[in-house]
């Protein structure tokens, strides 16, 4: 890019000079004069001097690229839940968990231990205080868990195989008798 800066300042700088000299043999030919007085001295034409100031134009400095961070892992991985659900591992204390979620009122986490029907069967019912478990039972692939409260007996039926392959929703069924 300099030389092109160079090439285009000497181009001006012999523009300049052409046009000053052709200025100058204009002014002594005298448009016109006849005037027949005689020269002495200096034989030849005069050679005008030109000065050419060729200042350059200040580059700009190139841009510097700075590498690319990477991205905080922590604004892209979700903030642990406050209270992760551990699937239980035995029919019992799934029971268990499903009961406890019941009585703490909490559907959310009760919905992750129970298919809808199970849910809605058992948070049709409120109680005062928490049941008493009796007893756990298998039979034909599920497992029935009984509590008693003051006034009802609930039984919750969880499917032993969603138990043993640690899934959601293996309670199926909430029965209540008064």
């Amino acid at each position: 890019m300099q030389t092109h800066l160079v090439a285009r300042a000497a181009a001006a700088a012999a523009a300049v000079a052409a046009a000053v000299l052709l200025s100058a043999c204009g002014s002594s030919a005298g448009a016109g004069s006849s005037d027949s007085s005689t020269t002495t001295g200096t034989s030849g034409p005069a050679t005008p001097t030109v000065t050419v100031t060729v200042t350059a134009t200040p580059t700009l400095p190139a841009p510097t690229l700075s590498k690319p961070t990477k991205p905080n892992p922590t604004m892209l991985t979700p903030p642990p839940a406050k209270d992760p659900l551990v699937l239980p591992d035995s029919p019992k204390a799934y029971a268990q968990a499903f009961v406890t979620a019941w009585v703490d009122r909490d559907r959310p986490r009760a919905a992750k231990l129970a298919t809808a029907s199970a849910v809605d069967a058992a948070f049709a019912s409120t109680v005062q205080k928490s049941p008493t478990f009796t007893m756990c039972e298998g039979a034909a692939g599920s497992s029935y868990c009984s509590w008693q409260g003051d006034e009802y007996t609930m039984v919750v039926r969880v499917g032993n195989e969603r138990v043993a392959q640690h899934q959601e929703q293996a309670v199926g069924e909430v029965r209540f008798t008064h």
